[in-house]
């Protein structure tokens, strides 16, 4: 659709639905959704040219919105503004708020230049490759979450309580005691656009799963962007309290993000597939299967960039620990699923649910794709064997161990830019300084009394 009839669409849009307020958001280095809401008026005159301002600074502020003088210029360069412009082809309703309605923006330098650190821009540069590669890329995010009764009183975990207690995975009982909250999630990201397909209670006392239809290139990312927004707000409205903390429960099951992908041509073709091979999968597929096997222990920092991450990545608890891959193995970093045909595909299960979507999908995709142009073979699948057995090489077991093993591996130096490594690595870095110096809940619980 062009310029001029996505703005004609829009127009159209906001008069049958009465939209009075337009919410311009971004998505920060830091994983946060930031935004800015502006009067239709105003978004019609000025914002839809791309004009709309935005405080540099808040890209150097971490997860406690303290300000990480080395992820940037610092004051030296006074923080200047940037300016956010609306993808028009983003433009949609938010179910959960009459009247309003949101679009995704890009951030750009004053003089016109895309801001390197920008997780969009990086993913859209990594696109741009695949694509003069004459490949398009097919997928989805499949987020698990956590919902919490609350009064609206409480901040963070302090007497928040799951909605149900006890491990209630896909039941039926439980379900449609909680039907609510389902019907409610589905019929919000369907009026979206998202397409969710199926949603079922999880692993966790309070834990869901909802997984979307696949889109193409950006889109999966953006998508990912609006599902966790959409379900926090819906529930917000019902009363509960949503998080996509990876572990947010210390005896519970951890949280994912996982990552399902296949390469097409532009005719179509699912090129992951070949059904002269016994296991269906191309030669093309093995390779990329091999980049991404060969960069796991740097993706780990990318696809699980908190503290909070690397709780979840545990031995038993079906999310990896060991660089190894298989066919329908949900102890793997990599699980085949047994579609084939058309519907071939990888599920990439490293990342945790506070993973920043669109740099995950870059990095997964970047990886791949250095295994088809150097042609990495991959290591023989798992085959009836433990994928937590000490004798696979294993992934990064802290945010500081996995920063290190980004740091050494100079491939995504390259694809990712040196500007956004370095903003990313000083950012988490100083994150881990403030986790080391907190006393926590645990040293209370056990020191306090004692000593």
């Amino acid at each position: 659709m062009s310029v001029t009839d996505l703005r004609s669409h829009i127009s159209q849009l906001i008069q049958e639905r009465q939209i009075h307020t337009v919410r311009v958001v971004l998505h920060d280095p830091s994983n946060i959704q930031r935004a800015r809401y502006v009067p239709v008026r105003y978004f019609l005159e000025q914002v839809i040219q791309g004009s709309l301002s935005y405080p540099s600074a808040l890209f150097s502020m971490d997860t406690s919105a303290s300000l990480v003088p080395d992820a940037g210029d610092g004051f030296a360069g006074g923080y200047p503004s940037w300016v956010m412009k609306p993808d028009l082809a983003t433009f949609g309703i938010i179910p959960s708020s009459p009247g309003m309605a949101h679009v995704i923006a890009d951030i750009y330098l004053p003089n016109g230049q895309p801001v390197p650190t920008a997780p969009r821009h990086v993913l859209r540069r990594v696109l741009a490759d695949i694509s003069e590669a004459g490949y398009r890329v097919y997928g989805a995010f499949e987020y698990e979450f956590y919902v919490f009764r609350t009064d609206g009183s409480h901040t963070g975990m302090q007497g928040l309580e799951p909605i149900w207690n006890g491990l209630q995975c896909f039941s039926e009982v439980k379900q449609a005691e909680v039907e609510d909250i389902i019907t409610s999630v589905m019929f919000a990201l369907t009026d979206m656009g998202a397409g969710p397909e199926v949603a079922n209670t999880e692993y966790g006392s309070g834990q869901f799963e909802v997984t979307n239809s696949p889109f193409w290139g950006l889109e999966i990312a953006d998508m990912a962007f609006y599902y966790r927004t959409l379900i926090r707000e819906v529930l917000q409205h019902k009363g509960y309290k949503v998080s996509f903390m990876a572990k947010p429960v210390t005896n519970m099951s951890g949280s994912g993000a996982h990552t399902h992908h296949s390469l097409f041509d532009h005719k179509g073709n699912n090129l992951f597939s070949d059904p002269e091979q016994p296991d269906g999968l191309s030669q093309l597929c093995r390779w990329f299967i091999g980049g991404q096997i060969q960069h796991a222990r740097a993706l780990s920092a990318l696809c699980n960039p908190t503290v909070n991450s690397y709780k979840r990545l545990k031995p038993y608890s079906f999310a990896p620990t060991t660089v190894t891959w298989g066919y329908e193995h949900r102890g793997a970093i990599i699980r085949i699923p047994q579609h084939r045909g058309e519907n071939t595909r990888l599920e990439n299960r490293l990342p945790g649910a506070d993973t920043n979507p669109y740099i995950t999908l870059a990095a997964m995709l970047a990886a791949g794709m250095d295994g088809i142009r150097r042609q990495i073979k991959p290591p023989p699948p798992l085959l009836n064997q433990d994928a937590y057995a000490s004798d696979f090489l294993g992934l990064p077991r802290s945010l500081p161990q996995a920063l290190a093993a980004l740091e050494e591996d100079t491939f995504f130096w390259e694809t990712l830019g040196q500007d956004y490594l370095r903003h990313f690595i000083s950012m988490r870095r100083k994150e881990w300084e403030r986790y080391e110096a907190a006393v926590t809940d645990w040293e209370y619980k056990e020191y306090f009394d004692l000593y």
